[in-house]
């Protein structure tokens, strides 16, 4: 009875987000509004995802599956550590944009169109994050990405929507072809191959044989496609000209289909070396370059946009490490983060150009690195005491990862706190409190996930590469502050992310505005007028 309540609730997780889209388009005539129902009903499936949980937690890992007369899965849904944590995830984040979008959509007539969309997508991200077969997977896979181009076009009104939603979907019907074929290769070659058994995968590495390291190369273009990395990235500063909803949507979810797909499909993605080698440079090139021209965006969320590039650039070179586990821990981290700033990227509008509030006592320099130091030793070292916490591949880069975050936040708290002397100690207390239940948190979640993480493949490169890519983060970070970088390259490589919704200011949709060509970046004052209204036009559209 226990195992039918468990299954029904996987079941209902993925099912209710469907009926929210229904109701979404055909349910107008509820009582009390049909997009209010669709919200009700998005947070149905993220307590049901919870309960699946709490149910992998209590009784073990489980199914719910339709089988062949073999025995073999047809199609089905898995609940173990690391499924349940992503539907959680994916269903949460939709259930608080859709309560968001309930104010931020009330006067927009498009809002039930929104509504649909964004619950397709939630669906087949759900079963991204759940399937047992690689045809399933790949058909939430091309779903999700469709559902998200029809949430960007939902408002073709607003300035490069439009040109936003046909290039995204160029790009994505890119990696989705690649997607395809990979998954047709693994199917006639392998079978259909039961994605949370690890024999399972390995045996279809085997089956593959000289294949493998093409249907590995496929994999990572459709993750590279569906991240923006490389080549690929141009499509994600262009949707910031969606409305906000849309922008959560995508840099809580979407984007993180790729890194989620890499450690789904873990045995078969690291089977060949040239393929990792080929995927950690372009997204430790996406990483570096990315990170550094998001402080110098003169808009709110073309900022957060170029920052997402950078941080799922990270995600996929720790996917490419075999680090999955600090990759998990970090999208997790990153989709709630970001989706937090994109909520509240309408209120920074008001805020620009205005001077910084400086706490009434700064800690002294040496105080500030004692404290930071006490922060980090205090999260390292509980989460190093946490069972299980550091038994996977990834624990050494997840342990740096936290003692990073962790002196990071040290270092910028110390510097704000309360202006009597005496709150000192109090302050410092704090400080270490917060970084002990900081590792604690990680370490709960990565010993509890590491069980149900694949196995790295042959073909994955060393976890200290990820060190090579900080190291050069932090010198490409300073050689953008020179004179030269700073009036020639930083200014173009800015202008070729921009979003093409500031050519269209002045024009009619498509066409750039007129005296102006889509190379030209203006004036940097111009370019800060333009993202102002970019952003203001966005979080007042509604």
């Amino acid at each position: 009875m226990t195992r039918i309540i468990a299954e029904l609730s996987l079941i209902g997780a993925v099912v209710a987000p469907m009926a929210g889209a229904v109701v979404s388009v055909a349910g107008k005539g509820l009582p009390g509004g049909h997009c209010r129902v669709a919200a009700g009903l998005a947070w149905t499936s993220a307590l049901l995802a919870v309960g699946a949980a709490v149910s992998v937690a209590v009784g073990g890992p489980f199914i719910a599956a339709v089988d062949t007369r073999g025995g073999e899965p047809l199609f089905g849904l898995a609940a173990n550590q690391l499924t349940s944590v992503l539907l959680v995830l994916v269903c949460v984040v939709g259930a608080v944009l859709q309560s968001f979008s309930l104010r931020y959509l009330q006067s927009d007539r498009t809002g039930s169109k929104f509504f649909a969309a964004a619950n397709v997508v939630v669906v087949a991200m759900a079963i991204v994050c759940t399937s047992i077969t690689p045809l399933a997977l790949a058909g939430g896979w091309l779903i999700a990405g469709a559902g998200f181009v029809a949430v960007i076009a939902v408002r073709p009104d607003l300035p490069g929507v439009r040109f936003a939603a046909r290039r995204t979907l160029r790009v994505f019907a890119i990696g989705d072809l690649a997607m395809l074929v990979a998954v047709v290769m693994i199917t006639v070659r392998a079978g259909n191959v039961d994605l949370v058994s690890a024999s399972s995968l390995n045996a279809a590495v085997v089956h593959l044989r000289g294949f493998s390291p093409v249907v590995a190369a496929l994999i990572v273009t459709a993750a590279l496609a569906r991240s923006a990395q490389g080549p690929f990235g141009r499509w994600l500063p262009g949707t910031v000209s969606a409305p906000t909803p849309a922008s959560v949507l995508l840099h809580a979810g979407v984007v993180n289909g790729g890194a989620i797909l890499l450690v789904r499909l873990g045995a078969l993605s690291s089977s060949s070396m040239l393929v990792m080698m080929a995927a950690f440079v372009v997204a430790a090139l996406t990483a570096t370059v990315a990170t550094v021209l998001a402080s110098r965006k003169a808009d709110v969320k073309g900022g957060l946009a170029l920052s997402t590039m950078g941080q799922m650039g990270f995600m996929v070179a720790e996917c490419a490490a075999g680090a999955y586990l600090a990759a998990l821990v970090h999208l997790i981290g990153h989709a709630m983060y970001k989706a937090t700033l994109f909520f509240g990227s309408g209120s920074q509008v008001a805020r620009r150009g205005q001077a910084p509030v400086a706490p009434a006592v700064v800690m002294s320099i040496p105080a500030r690195a004692v404290v930071s130091a006490a922060a980090v030793a205090a999260a390292v070292g509980v989460m190093s005491a946490v069972p299980g916490a550091l038994t996977h591949r990834g624990s050494a880069v997840l342990s740096v990862f936290v003692a990073a975050t962790a002196a990071s936040a040290g270092w910028a708290w110390s510097g704000r706190r309360p202006a009597a002397a005496r709150m000192d100690a109090l302050w410092a207390g704090a400080l270490l409190c917060a970084g002990a239940l900081y590792g604690l948190a990680l370490g709960a979640l990565g010993g509890w996930i590491a069980p149900a993480l694949p196995a790295a493949g042959s073909g994955v490169v060393s976890s200290w590469w990820l060190l090579a890519v900080a190291g050069a983060g932090a010198l490409v970070a300073g050689l953008a502050r020179l004179p030269f970088a700073q009036r020639r390259l930083v200014a173009i490589l800015v202008s070729a992310a921009a979003p093409p919704a500031r050519l269209e200011l002045a024009g009619d949709g498509d066409r750039p505005a007129a005296g102006r060509s889509r190379g030209d970046s203006g004036t940097g004052d111009d370019l800060l007028t333009e993202r102002r209204v970019l952003v203001s036009r966005d979080e007042t559209a509604a």
